[in-house]
């Protein structure tokens, strides 16, 4: 598939029990991942636990069966390590799908040794996706979209992440905001809610008063 919705069922620390603290969503496009994970429980509720834009790609020792994936990071909301970010995927009875890999704990600050359970949307036949890059000098900034969800997500050059979830209401034609952290509207424009026929692959349109590339296209 050229482009999905995940959500995070749980997550599994050190062999621990699995748990859900987050909101999370991945939509995975074309080769680019854009990922926001939201707290929605403990001390840092509401906040951002981790979000990225990445290049995605099967690495060494993948399989049709047990994919294996490296996530590139275009721009972080953490500071940068030297820890690849790669999993292992395998697909369970109920259509849910394992990663089982190594990364940060924000709770103990140590990378630790993790299992997650991801859930794959089911979107209808037809639905556009797409990812776009801001061409302004002064920002990293991305926008992706799979049928009804959209996220967008930057990054300044002192540091400062933005990040915003949007959803379509079902039966009206406008976004609906879901989070929205930092000044959102400086680097991220509401998308429009129909696609037109001028967009395409590499192509330059204007939003929110500035010019955007588009990255990649198409239609579910």
């Amino acid at each position: 598939m050229a482009a999905r919705v995940s959500t995070r069922v749980s997550i599994a620390w050190s062999g621990t029990e699995p748990i859900e603290d987050t909101d999370t969503l991945v939509l995975t496009i074309d080769g680019y991942s854009l990922d926001l994970r939201v707290f929605i429980d403990g001390k840092d509720k509401g906040s951002i636990d981790w979000s990225t834009v990445a290049h995605v790609g099967e690495i060494e020792g993948s399989t049709k069966e047990n994919p294996k994936l490296r996530w590139d990071h275009i721009i972080d909301s953490r500071p940068e390590t030297d820890m690849p970010d790669q999993g292992v995927f395998e697909t369970l009875l109920n259509g849910n799908v394992t990663e089982t890999g190594t990364m940060f704990n924000p709770k103990t600050n140590l990378y630790e040794p993790y299992v997650e359970t991801w859930r794959r949307k089911q979107l209808p036949a037809g639905q556009p996706y797409f990812v776009i890059q801001s061409k302004q000098e002064d920002v990293q900034a991305y926008i992706g979209r799979v049928g009804n969800y959209a996220l967008g997500l930057a990054k300044d050059p002192d540091g400062r992440y933005y990040a915003c979830r949007d959803e379509l209401v079902e039966g009206e034609s406008k976004w609906k905001r879901i989070y929205e952290f930092g000044q959102v509207g400086r680097y991220l424009p509401e998308l429009p809610v129909d696609v037109t026929q001028e967009w395409s692959r590499g192509k330059t349109i204007e939003l929110g008063g500035s010019a955007w590339e588009i990255k990649t296209i198409g239609k579910l």
